[in-house]
């Protein structure tokens, strides 16, 4: 199995965001930009095309970038292209995983 990254995305808090303490006026129109927090986390947003099968993916997965470690929520990666019966041989036998396999007669 190979993939190919089509497309990657990174999001991470605006500046100004992590800047925000509270507000500087009564009324709350005026923001107080004096704090110093950094970002804990960053997600990204990728699309890949794995082979065999031609299938295309998008993914997010969120970058702890104090404990530098990853997270995937396996239950977020969308297949974005048609697959038709790629994966007729599973479909029975486990829906969910459809979405992810290429039966061996297709390859």
């Amino acid at each position: 199995l190979q993939a190919k990254l089509e497309n990657a995305k990174r999001l991470v808090p605006h500046e100004n965001l992590l800047k925000y303490k509270d507000t500087k006026d009564a009324d709350g129109f005026v923001p107080n930009l004096v704090a110093k927090t950094k970002a804990a986390f960053a997600h990204y947003q990728l699309r890949f095309v794995t082979e065999p099968g031609n299938a295309m993916y998008e993914a997010t997965v969120q970058y702890d970038i104090l404990g530098n470690t990853v997270t995937v929520d396996m239950t977020s990666i969308s297949h974005v292209n048609r697959y038709g019966d790629l994966s007729h041989c599973i479909i029975d036998i486990n829906y969910f995983l459809a979405a992810y396999c290429v039966c061996y007669d297709k390859i």
